[in-house]
């Protein structure tokens, strides 16, 4: 197992690890569900190929997916910050 050491807060596991250079940085939408929820439909509208990608390779990872598909759910993330 790796070096680092994981912190706790409350029931909440922080992990400190670095993404890899080959994954790109986005930053977090910021929203709660409830503007999330009201621009759902304007979201999938613009994101929908970025989605569907993202969808694929999950799809195609067989549920195992969470690190391969990272790329695409970043993008996923980025186009709906767009928004």
């Amino acid at each position: 197992m790796a070096a680092r050491q994981p912190r706790f807060n409350q029931a909440v596991l922080i992990d400190t690890t670095p993404l890899p250079a080959s994954i790109p940085k986005v930053e977090e939408v910021g929203a709660s569900s409830a503007p999330l929820m009201s621009a759902a439909y304007f979201i999938g509208a613009r994101c929908k190929a970025f989605n569907d990608d993202y969808m694929m390779c999950k799809t195609e990872a067989h549920g195992r997916g969470e690190f391969e598909c990272m790329k695409e759910g970043r993008k996923v993330t980025r186009c709906a910050a767009s928004v």
